[in-house]
């Protein structure tokens, strides 16, 4: 890969599972390019782990096998060895080493939000609701509309500063429900 030419980074979109030879992930190639063989890391969400690109392609009508893929690109990455339960929605792959996730962040709000309020963000479209609780400066008890405030994810996302997001509601009865409350940027990571 030439210096000038960035890591490879895609934010899966969607899994399907490919019984027995493992998982399928889609989504946009951010940046980077991709090569049949290249090793990859699954990052986000859940614990981290290496792969191989083992097949990948287009994925839909005119679906066909690539040798590699560059940013812009949708593509479906096959994950050899394992199920889909393991990789989700939300994470991203990328060039091993190169992005982490987050568990602690500085924000700005804008929605209506009390301290010690549990929160459901998303930093990417289609992407699994993380929950997070919002922390707002000391001897404050309005709302955050507006307001730089801390929040703390139960799970580590991938996100860096700039990084907007929605804050949604989520109900689970006969079918998953996602109301938009509104919408926030990531002013600094913390840690």
């Amino acid at each position: 890969m030439p210096e000038s030419e960035p890591s490879f980074l895609m934010a899966v979109e969607d899994v399907f599972g490919y019984h027995p030879h493992g998982t399928y992930v889609t989504g946009e190639v951010l940046q980077g390019v991709v090569r049949v063989g290249d090793e990859l890391e699954v990052v986000g969400l859940l614990p981290a782990r290496r792969i191989t690109a083992d097949t990948f392609g287009t994925f839909g009508v005119f679906r066909r096998q690539l040798t590699e893929a560059r940013a812009g690109r949708d593509i479906a990455v096959l994950i050899p060895g394992i199920n889909r339960t393991q990789v989700a929605v939300g994470q991203v792959l990328a060039t091993p080493g190169t992005v982490r996730p987050h568990g602690r962040l500085r924000a700005t709000l804008h929605a209506d939000t009390a301290p010690g309020t549990s929160l459901h963000l998303r930093f990417a479209q289609r992407s699994e609701v993380v929950e997070a609780t919002v922390h707002l400066p000391e001897g404050t008890d309005a709302p955050a509309r507006d307001r730089p405030v801390e929040i703390t994810l139960d799970r580590p996302a991938v996100f860096d500063q700039g990084t907007e997001f929605s804050v949604v509601t989520q109900t689970r009865d006969v079918i998953t429900s996602i109301r938009h409350l509104g919408t926030g940027l990531v002013t600094e990571v913390l840690d």
